[in-house]
């Protein structure tokens, strides 16, 4: 019975075997995301995401870091090596967050390729200083990448995709905080999730939500000096205990209104 199975099963094998084989390229790449510190620039136009521009690309558009998989290397490492290349900023694994696989036909005029995107968040990048295969890195607002005319590829759907996966985590783990010095206002910490939503939000109702999340920050003894009205000066809170968030932080107000040119709305 065995021996009349495996007989079968190698039939039945050979059978689906394929006739046509196609060449698919696999890629990698990343978001890198991080929020300017400048305090005139509004919430929403403080977010930046890391492009650079490859040799002999698209004149005048910018392309996320990343590139071909090589041979027996895991995609993080993938991840890691290309935006070091490319950018000259070094990753490292923890900081890496899967964002999903994009595999539209046309999405590169050269050949068929795949790519796995990864999303970071780096509060304080060190220098830009590109290694290989790039002619200039830099960090570039959200807002402005929105318009996909400045991307190479399916670049703006990426970036998107990546800024819902940050969003996420915004919502479910403490991650916010990381952009905040040791000392923070309640305006600071919402100024985080502000540039992240890309809108403003109600102060009351961020304060209530952040009042029910147990161990998310805690008061100190300390007023800051300077504060969202003149010769008020705010409460500073440093982080607490929790890394995940007892309660979301949630917000579903016009998100509609971010959405990138040229892509259209999911059920």
């Amino acid at each position: 019975m065995g021996d009349k199975y495996l007989i079968e099963y190698s039939e039945h094998v050979n059978k689906q075997q394929r006739t046509i084989q196609l060449d698919f390229f696999v890629y990698v790449d990343t978001v890198v995301f991080t929020i300017n510190p400048d305090r005139l620039l509004e919430p929403e136009d403080r977010l930046e995401v890391l492009v650079m521009k490859r040799p002999g690309g698209s004149k005048g558009k910018w392309a996320l870091p990343g590139g071909l998989v090589e041979n027996n290397e895991k995609l993080e490492h993938t991840s890691i090596r290309k935006v070091r290349e490319e950018t000259g900023l070094t990753l490292k694994l923890r900081d890496l967050h899967q964002v999903g696989t994009f595999g539209d036909p046309d999405r590169d005029n050269r050949f068929r390729a795949i790519a796995i995107a990864y999303m970071a968040l780096v509060p304080h990048p060190s220098e830009l200083r590109p290694i290989k295969y790039s002619d200039a890195a830099s960090f570039v607002p959200y807002r402005t990448l929105r318009d996909n005319r400045l991307l190479e590829f399916d670049h703006s759907n990426i970036i998107y995709a990546a800024r819902k996966v940050a969003r996420n985590m915004l919502e479910d783990t403490n991650v916010a905080l990381s952009f905040c010095k040791p000392k923070f206002t309640m305006t600071e910490l919402r100024k985080v999730y502000e540039s992240f939503l890309q809108y403003k939000v109600d102060p009351a109702n961020f304060r209530r939500k952040v009042a029910l999340t147990a161990d998310f920050i805690t008061p100190i003894d300390e007023l800051s000096d300077f504060g969202s009205a003149p010769g008020r000066p705010a409460q500073l809170y440093r982080a607490g205990k929790a890394d995940q968030l007892s309660t979301q932080i949630r917000f579903r107000r016009n998100l509609d209104k971010v959405r990138p040119a040229g892509t259209t709305k999911k059920a």
